[in-house]
């Protein structure tokens, strides 16, 4: 059942794991309710797995974490759709504080 391997994992360390869970938690608070005039998009948009996540360790002070949405994986066409705030870029610092977000 278990990997003999983990080789091909990805892997983070200890502060690009704690700048990626502040800026989740920041992207998806417990409890959020998504808004959007579509009821399938709403409901997408609170779906963890459709977002494509990147974590970029600039430093030991400094990371980039990005939020990316796959409407493909809720089988939404997004063609004709203007969406506004889909997904996020944080700026995290080495001590967890958000410095900006884009």
């Amino acid at each position: 059942m278990f990997p003999d391997s983990y080789e091909n994992a990805v892997r983070l360390d200890g502060p690009s794991m704690a700048a990626l869970e502040v800026a989740r938690n920041e992207f998806m608070p417990p409890g959020v309710k998504a808004v959007a005039h579509d009821e399938q998009m709403a409901k997408c948009l609170l779906r963890r797995d459709i977002y494509d996540v990147s974590v970029l360790k600039v430093n030991d002070n400094l990371f980039f974490v990005s939020f990316s949405p796959d409407f493909a994986k809720c089988q939404i066409d997004t063609t004709g759709f203007l969406l506004f705030d889909a997904g996020a870029i944080y700026a995290i610092d080495g001590k967890g504080r958000v410095l900006a977000v884009q």
